[in-house]
């Protein structure tokens, strides 16, 4: 029954799919830009996420800025499906230079023989980089989370497939990320979600501890890896790579203590190099903060010693109340 069920939804999923694939690219964008923003004024949930976000990284903008933001935000929702239902006319219109330029220099990385590992963030249209980025002739593998749908999940990394972008599963996450970097590949990590308690340790970003994935940190110790952050970004109209400095994995491998130099620990290194991903991902938001997902609640996991201060400052009020 349940796989009577599931592929009755797939056929609608298809079907929605074609539909909207029949208008061309400027005029389905501008009608899913324009269904997110007509969303927008419904969801409160979603805009309230949003509006806290942008408060906590930039208190310094007014309101207007912060409204303007907040559209551009859903509306990207809309532009970034828009463009994945006409990947293949995105990749015709789109300036090969610079995406055959980044597979130059990921080349000239793996050159000496190890994997490369890329650092990126949801910004711009991130789904849509990996596709551009392997129809020049590139490759690159990203971690897939399997949909409850079979059917769908499979149509899904069938258009992923298609464009020379390889997906590895959540199983075993670690053995199959170092088996493609032991052999030379090139694997994207997204690091910019909230990791629930336990899962995660915390780092700064935008002024407040964010509870942040070592996953990144860990594969690149385990393989000596080099990290190379890239952003997919929009510009005039298109989606373009925007490259950082390389960052080796035993780049923070020494700190100081009573003004002499000591090595760091494991722990130590993991956290440092995170915080220097989470760095990046920042500097990267602050130079386009109108393409990042800001409705995802980045602070949700808070440390144990601020939600207990929390809690005791809540009982201390309502002891003043009574």
């Amino acid at each position: 029954m349940r796989k009577l069920f599931d592929y009755s939804v797939y056929l609608a999923f298809r079907a929605l799919w074609a539909l909207l694939s029949l208008a061309s690219l400027d005029r389905t964008r501008a009608f899913l830009e324009g269904a997110a923003e007509l969303v927008m004024r419904f969801d409160a949930r979603h805009r309230q996420i949003v509006a806290d976000n942008l408060a906590l990284a930039f208190p310094e903008w007014g309101a207007e800025r912060r409204d303007a933001v907040m559209r551009t935000t859903f509306r990207n929702w809309g532009r970034l499906v828009a463009e994945l239902l006409h990947v293949e006319e995105v990749a015709q219109r789109a300036d090969s230079r610079p995406w055959k330029e980044l597979s130059a220099l990921v080349q000239g990385h793996l050159a000496g023989g190890k994997g490369l590992l890329v650092l990126t963030a949801h910004l711009g249209n991130y789904e849509v980089m990996a596709r551009l980025w392997g129809n020049t002739g590139g490759s690159v593998s990203v971690f897939h989370r399997t949909l409850e749908n079979p059917y769908i999940d499979e149509f899904l990394l069938s258009r992923r497939r298609a464009m020379h972008v390889n997906s590895i599963g959540r199983g075993m996450v670690l053995r199959e990320a170092l088996r493609e970097l032991n052999a030379g590949g090139v694997l994207a990590v997204l690091l910019d979600q909230n990791q629930r308690a336990g899962a995660g340790i915390f780092v700064e970003t935008f002024g407040r501890e964010a509870s942040t994935s070592t996953l990144l940190a860990r594969l690149s110790l385990a393989s000596k890896a080099p990290v190379l952050p890239v952003f997919a970004v929009w510009r005039n109209g298109q989606t373009v790579p925007e490259c950082g400095e390389l960052i080796e994995p035993y780049a923070c491998v020494e700190g100081s203590a009573g003004g002499a130099t000591v090595a760091l620990t494991r722990e130590e290194r993991i956290a440092a190099l995170t915080a220097k991903y989470t760095a990046e991902i920042e500097a990267a938001v602050r130079r386009h903060p109108e393409q990042w997902n800001w409705a995802h609640r980045r602070w949700k996991t808070r440390p144990r010693d601020e939600s207990a201060a929390a809690v005791g400052g809540e009982s201390a009020k309502r002891r003043e109340d009574k």
